[in-house]
């Protein structure tokens, strides 16, 4: 795999743990207990890529790689959360 192509899917993985964080908390607050239990094994789900991969041994890698990708889609997440729930 490319440097880039794997930098690419990190990306991914990251934010993708950020918003499914992000939509839990939303879904806890308005106490959709279906969508509080797929949120909680989606985030459990991705928590196990993000806890079993290489760690971060750069600056870089720490400061902007893992918190900037996480943020976005942290917010991104708060923010369809509602939407999600409609679908539900």
């Amino acid at each position: 795999m490319q440097p880039l192509q794997k930098f690419g899917k990190e990306l991914g993985i990251i934010f993708t743990f950020g918003f499914i964080g992000a939509t839990i908390v939303v879904f806890i607050a308005t106490r959709a207990d279906i969508a509080v239990l797929l949120g909680y094994l989606a985030y459990y789900f991705f928590m196990g890529k993000i806890v079993n991969r290489p760690k971060y041994v750069t600056d870089l890698g720490r400061m902007i790689v893992f918190p900037i990708p996480s943020a976005l889609g942290a917010f991104v997440g708060y923010k369809l959360s509602y939407l999600l729930l409609q679908l539900l």
